[in-house]
């Protein structure tokens, strides 16, 4: 197991000066966010964005500047992008969506993670080479993009970030597509040394779009299982949506959720898991791709109230101006208290 390396740095102008001492000094610290009515905030969700870098960049520059106009209002405290942020790992697309995503600078803390497309590609398999580190590595105070600790030094696609939300600190935790083994150790170790924070895991495939794990033993018939892109696939070497439940999320009450992408057909779905001890995690895939213009723009706007432990979510194209509807992309769920009470 690797041990974490903390990379502290103050990713919003609205951090505090406790954050801003911290950097200095090199002490890891929550970073603030500004209060919101009754005590809300909301995460927003950006589903794969491949096909806006590939082919429609001015549908996530609509995306970056409705998040942009809503993140005072909306008490916008972070963006999650699920991965496959670009469709192939060449510098135009890239390019394309750095810039959109950098106009969040000062504004919203970002959490990245990677995706099978955002990978180098040798023949039908990938490697774990990307060039997502050039463009979006935090070279400044204030750049958006976050890596409060990170797996590998320079390497953002296994990182985390806490924020002080609230009066409360939720830590915000970004896994590799197929985590190996070592980062899940990591990974782990991390959940565990901040045991008392609700946490939120980012990951690209984990579940399938039937609401079930991805798990190459049990169901060989997953076409878009994580084990099947690499080549010379070794034990401990990819996991997927299955065992990074029992390896990782099963193991840690705090996890209120794990979000995810990459699972075609609908490219929706949710699962709710209860671990042994009695504790619940929900699971939420989202990825709006096969859609028309790559996915049209929707994104999902995650509204938490935590005095009620509840969380609405709404599915929302700022590039169309409109709402997904049904039940599936519209629903409200609750969860647990952290501190082990009303477990639900």
């Amino acid at each position: 197991m690797r041990n974490f390396t903390p990379h502290t740095h103050v990713v919003s102008f609205v951090a505090t000066l406790c954050a801003l001492a911290a950097l200095a000094s090199g002490c890891r610290a929550a970073v603030a966010g500004p209060k919101g009515a009754g005590g809300s905030f909301t995460v927003v969700v950006l589903p794969d964005t491949q096909y806006y870098a590939k082919k429609y960049p001015e549908i996530l520059d609509a995306q970056v500047s409705w998040i942009t106009a809503q993140r005072e209002r909306a008490n916008i405290v972070l963006v999650a992008h699920e991965g496959d942020i670009v469709d192939e790992d060449e510098p135009i697309q890239w390019q394309r969506a750095a810039a959109s995503l950098h106009r969040l600078d000062g504004l919203v803390p970002v959490l990245l993670t990677a995706g099978n497309h955002d990978y180098r590609r040798s023949g039908t398999h990938i490697d774990r080479r990307t060039s997502l580190d050039s463009y979006f590595w935090q070279q400044a105070p204030g750049a958006a993009v976050v890596g409060e600790g990170t797996y590998e030094p320079g390497r953002l696609e296994n990182s985390f970030v806490r924020l002080s939300i609230e009066g409360e600190t939720w830590l915000m935790l970004s896994l590799e597509f197929g985590p190996r083994d070592a980062v899940l150790a990591w990974a782990g170790d991390l959940l565990a040394r901040n045991a008392d924070q609700p946490a939120i895991v980012l990951t690209h495939a984990y579940l399938d779009a039937d609401a079930t794990r991805f798990d190459h033993v049990s169901r060989p018939d997953q076409l878009w299982n994580p084990h099947r892109y690499f080549a010379g696939d070794h034990p401990g070497a990819v996991n997927d949506g299955e065992e990074i439940w029992r390896k990782l999320i099963a193991r840690h009450a705090n996890v209120q959720f794990v979000l995810c992408g990459h699972a075609l057909d609908d490219g929706i779905g949710r699962l709710v898991s209860r671990r042994a001890d009695g504790s619940t995690v929900h699971e939420i895939l989202a990825n709006f791709q096969t859609g028309a213009l790559g996915g049209g723009g929707y994104l999902r706007i995650m509204r938490f109230s935590p005095e009620r432990r509840t969380v609405a979510v709404e599915t929302y194209s700022p590039y169309l101006d409109q709402f997904k509807r049904d039940p599936e992309n519209q629903f409200e769920l609750m969860y647990d208290n952290p501190h082990g009470k009303d477990r639900r």
